[in-house]
C-alpha cells in the first residue's frame, strides 16, 4: 500500500532492540490488544498483560516505561496488523491505483464490520476523552490512517495541494470510522439504509479525485 508511513512491524520505539527482545515486546503488544476485546480498558495493566505473557510486571516495565508509551505503540502494532492483512489479502492482479484505492476503502469498511474490531474501536472512543494514554494511542492510530489515505490520494491527484490533500484524507477517515454508527454487528437494518456502504465508497472516490 502506498503512504507516507512505512510498514514497521515492530513499533519505532522497540526497533533498535535485539531480535529476541523485539519477539517479547511483539507478545506483549499482542496480548494487551487482546485484554482490550476480551476486558475492556479497564482491565489492561501491566499486572494482567504480565500473568498472560508469562513474565513479571517489572520486565513489562522495561520495554513500556508508561502505560502512554505502552499505548502508543499499542496503536502503531493494531495498525501494522491490519495493513499487513490488507497487502496479503490483496489479489497480486490488481496493479491499477484507483482500483487499489477502492480496494482500501473497502477493506477498511469491512474489518470495522467486524465484531472485535468493532468493539476495539468504540473502546478507544469511549475512554479517550477520561484517559490520556487511550487519547495518544487513538491519535497514533488514527494518524496512521490518515497518512495512509494521504499517500493514496497524492498517487491517484498528484495535482491536489498537500494542505487539502490532508483535509480530504481526514474527512475520508470520518467517513469510514462513521459508518459504524450505522453498518455493523447486531446494527438494526433499515430498508432506505441499503446500499450506503457503495454510496459511501462513491462519494470517498469523488473526494480523492476531485481537485
Amino acid at each position: 500500500m502506498t503512504g507516507k508511513s512505512a510498514t514497521k512491524i515492530v513499533p519505532s520505539s522497540i526497533r533498535r532492540l535485539t531480535d529476541k527482545g523485539s519477539s517479547t515486546a511483539t507478545r506483549i503488544l499482542e496480548e494487551a490488544k487482546n485484554i482490550l476485546v476480551e476486558d475492556g480498558f479497564l482491565g489492561l495493566s501491566f499486572r494482567a498483560i504480565a500473568k498472560r505473557t508469562g513474565t513479571t510486571v517489572g520486565n513489562i516495565g522495561y520495554y513500556y516505561g508508561t502505560k502512554d508509551d505502552l499505548m502508543v505503540d499499542l496503536a502503531e502494532y493494531i495498525f501494522d496488523r491490519w495493513e499487513f492483512r490488507l497487502q496479503r489479502d490483496m489479489p497480486p492482479s490488481m496493479t491499477d491505483r484507483r482500483e487499489k484505492f477502492r480496494y482500501f476503502i473497502r477493506y477498511m469498511i469491512d474489518q470495522n464490520k467486524q465484531r472485535k474490531t468493532m468493539f476495539l474501536l468504540l473502546e478507544m472512543w469511549a475512554m479517550a476523552n477520561r484517559s490520556l494514554a487511550v487519547s495518544k494511542m487513538m491519535d497514533t492510530f488514527y494518524g496512521r490512517l490518515r497518512d495512509s489515505i494521504d499517500g493514496m490520494i497524492a498517487d491517484l491527484n498528484p495535482k491536489m495541494a498537500a494542505d487539502t490533500r490532508a483535509l480530504r484524507a481526514a474527512l475520508i477517515t470520518t467517513q469510514i470510522e462513521g459508518l459504524m454508527i450505522l453498518v455493523g454487528p447486531r446494527k438494526p437494518k433499515h430498508r432506505e439504509l441499503d446500499g450506503i456502504e457503495d454510496e459511501a465508497l462513491a462519494q470517498i472516490e469523488t473526494m480523492a479525485l476531485r481537485s
